[in-house]
């Protein structure tokens, strides 16, 4: 069942599968091959390209440490979005206004995402992650799961992000198991690591390839493996 909230211009490809309550706004745009699963809001003047996926519940099979779940099944995406070609949105997702979400980008449960966002192409969002506004995370990244970025950061291609410093040994324990926190108006250059439970304090600069060990404070330029302060910023 479709819900339309307004009588504007909606279009809807008819190789679109809507597989529940879907709740569209104004103006909205579905492209060929779209599944949308029971109760995805999509707000006015969204723009949902090929092949994408939205409100996927989780699925695990034995293998996983970590119990699957989610806490709530609806998945909202805000006005004036952009999803790419084959992205997954799963649900218990919320992603706000003007955001563009990239080719192939895998968005995982519990995840929130501010305004004004670009998540790149074949970025990973991980479960339990929380994104603030104007923050770009670009091509390639991996996001781990139960990880803080703050606003206005600047996430380059191909980092990647840790939250298990016992590398799955001693299963899931949620008190162990944390990804980094990445404060307001941070930067972080191309092929960085960071790895678990760091926190990089408001407006520092992480170089390229840099593997980041140990928090590090506000206004810092760090480079190297593993990182060091190279000097303070004003």
């Amino acid at each position: 069942m479709i819900k339309n909230e307004n009588d504007g211009d909606t279009k809807i490809s008819s190789s679109a599968k809507f597989l529940g309550n879907v709740t569209l706004g104004e103006n909205v745009i579905i492209h060929d091959f779209v599944t949308i699963y029971p109760e995805v809001i999509i707000k006015d003047n969204t723009e949902i390209f090929e092949g994408a996926v939205i409100g996927k519940p989780p699925k695990s099979t034995i293998s996983f440490s970590r119990k699957i779940s989610s806490k709530n099944i609806v998945t909202t995406i805000g006005e004036e979005c952009i999803i790419s070609p084959n992205a997954i949105i799963y649900n218990d997702v919320e992603i706000g206004n003007n955001n563009l979400i990239g080719d192939n980008a895998s968005i995982r449960e519990q995840c929130i995402i501010g305004n004004e966002c670009i998540i790149g192409r074949n970025v990973t969002l991980n479960y339990n992650v929380l994104v603030g506004d104007s923050t770009k995370i670009l091509d390639g990244s991996v996001i781990t799961g139960n990880m803080i970025i703050g606003n206005n950061v600047f996430i380059s291609a191909s980092v990647a992000t840790a939250n298990d410093n016992n590398m799955g040994k001693k299963g899931y324990q949620d008190e162990i198991i944390k990804g980094p926190i990445i404060e307001d108006n941070v930067a972080i250059g191309v092929g960085a690591i960071i790895l678990p439970s760091i926190r990089i304090g408001e407006g520092s600069i992480v170089g390229a390839g840099a593997v980041v060990t140990k928090d590090v404070p506000k206004k810092r330029l760090i480079m190297g493996i593993p990182a060091k302060i190279i000097r303070n910023l004003d």
